[in-house]
């Protein structure tokens, strides 16, 4: 059934406006100069051209280790290409960033110009007659068991810091973009399987979820309302070891994430201390990880809760960070893959009911892109099918929590950047 119907989202094509594709292309081009002559401007630059006698050249590797190292002076982050020299990849900038502006420029241009070339110069040549990409959706090439996409664009790598690409994906007159997104669904099926009461009951008593969790694991006093202004931190806290645990990030890596997203040093110990604190609030979490990481380290493979398997042999090699790193992997398959198919199965029952009753010019799903799902609607149809795609997505599947089903957050606007690329472009 899933197959049949990504055949008709492949069919019936995402939406783009041409126009907008021509001014984007322009524009970004405008931001990409910007950048470039922004870059030209620091001490360090003109003193390598000074010096070397040419102008400096950001897409010269060579170059861009010779300024980072020699001329601005930067520690190497001791992360070496194949062939044995200090590496300058994404990964290396984004650590030097938070020592030095150059490294953050040359980040900015890198990312510009792949949106450019990657997608608004590419997308263009490719519309069919009627402004529609026809691009594919794979439905059993990922490990993770989420959907791929591949062809003429990957609508699961769309841009999302920058609205530009989003912005020309815009309905036809008459109609709007309806985007139906799971909200937190990865931690909402972890705690079915654990069948973590404390966890589930965070989820009926409704309200800001990550505010809710800080309340319950630091104790603090007031209303849920108060926590996201008056406990920041211990928000930020929270948030990253629920997302965390899932992708088993241990106190390192949850110092780094509260640091970085609150602006206050987070130490690895006070990192650790919330941590085991969260685990006290959610023991059946722990013990279903627990479980979970034992039956994947013994057989080498696990099944999620809809029957994909996913094999895991590299939890009996030598490297005790190969092995680990593929026990996590394992264990976000668990989660990962239900959210998904939970998304793909509503999907699937929606656009059924949509072929049911006639209506397949009113309404058509052109993606899935992650955990939502992406229509073009009439507008005197938006009601009526936001309705269709909230009795599906949400229809129990045998992983609900009784009386709570999963959240679904829609987004409804002339264009898939829902008013982000008018903001920040004026047009």
């Amino acid at each position: 059934p899933a197959c049949r119907f990504l055949t008709d989202v492949q069919d019936a094509g995402v939406p783009f406006d041409s126009e907008r594709l021509e001014k984007s292309r322009a524009l970004m081009q405008e931001d990409i100069d910007e950048a470039v002559d922004a870059l030209y401007e620091f001490d360090a630059v003109k003193t390598f051209e000074r010096i070397k006698g040419k102008e400096f050249n950001p897409n010269s590797t060579v170059q861009l280790r010779e300024l980072l190292f020699d001329f601005v002076g930067l520690k190497p982050t001791g992360i070496k290409t194949g062939t044995g020299a200090h590496s300058t990849n994404a990964e290396v900038l984004n650590i030097l960033a938070e020592e030095h502006e150059i490294p953050k420029h040359i980040l900015s241009i890198r990312q510009k110009s792949k949106i450019k070339n990657t997608y608004l110069d590419k997308i263009l040549p490719q519309l069919d007659r009627d402004g529609r990409l026809r691009t594919g959706f794979n439905i059993h090439s990922t490990t993770s068991g989420r959907l791929s996409s591949s062809g003429k664009m990957n609508m699961q790598q769309i841009p999302r810091d920058n609205p530009i690409v989003k912005g020309c994906i815009k309905a036809k007159e008459g109609n709007k973009i309806v985007a139906m997104d799971l909200t937190t669904a990865e931690v909402y099926v972890a705690a079915v399987l654990a069948k973590d009461e404390a966890l589930m009951n965070v989820f009926k008593s409704g309200g800001n979820f990550h505010s809710s969790i800080a309340k319950i694991v630091f104790g603090l006093p007031g209303e849920i309302d108060d926590i996201t202004e008056h406990y920041s931190t211990e928000r930020q806290a929270a948030k990253a070891v629920t997302f965390g645990i899932m992708y088993g990030a241990g106190a390192a890596k949850i110092s780094e994430q509260v640091t970085k997203d609150s602006g206050k040093y987070f130490s690895k110990t006070e990192a650790q201390e919330v941590i085991d604190d969260y685990f006290k609030q959610f023991h059946k979490l722990r013990a279903w990880i627990d479980r979970s990481s034992k039956f994947i380290r013994d057989n080498g493979f696990i099944y999620s809760h809809f029957g994909r398997k996913r094999r895991l042999p590299n939890v009996t090699s030598d490297n005790s960070g190969i092995a680990g790193h593929e026990v996590r992997s394992g264990l976000n398959f668990l989660v990962q893959s239900i959210a998904s198919d939970i998304n793909l199965l509503g999907a699937v029952d929606t656009h059924n009911r949509i072929k049911q009753n006639g209506w397949e010019l009113d309404m058509k799903i052109f993606a899935l892109v992650h955990d939502s799902i992406l229509a073009e609607v009439k507008e005197d149809k938006i009601e009526e099918y936001s309705k269709i795609v909230l009795e599906e997505v949400q229809k129990d599947r045998g992983i609900s929590i009784p009386g709570c089903p999963v959240g679904c957050d829609f987004d409804i606007g002339e264009d898939y950047s829902f008013g982000k690329f008018e903001k920040k472009y004026g047009i």
